[in-house]
């Protein structure tokens, strides 16, 4: 194979590439925007008061399972505390009264 054949194909390779990674990376970009959205209406629901999952899901609109992954997720990166319990469910609230830079 001469060296002209060779960067042909190395061409070709890298510009399929190319279009595999842009439906890939147009893919992962509306995951994360959802992500954030989801994670700017849980903060949203915490401003005012503590609140359990049930009420942040009803409020966000979101599933309460969702909400709960998110919940457990920014419970881990101190992004959120427990509150008080309210029967069976925990509250949760935005620590300092309510701001995080995150997002």
């Amino acid at each position: 194979m001469s060296k002209k054949e060779e960067t042909a194909d190395q061409k070709a390779a890298m510009k399929a590439l190319r279009k595999e990674r842009k439906v890939w990376i147009k893919a992962a970009a509306a995951k994360v925007k959802g992500h954030n959205s989801a994670l700017r209406a849980i903060r949203e629901q915490l401003k005012e008061t503590p609140r359990t999952v049930p009420e942040i899901a009803e409020g966000a609109g979101l599933s309460s399972s969702e909400v709960m992954w998110y919940v457990a997720s920014m419970k881990k990166f101190g992004e959120i505390l427990e509150a008080d319990q309210d029967d069976s469910y925990f509250r949760y609230q935005l620590p300092d009264g309510g701001e995080t830079d995150a997002d």
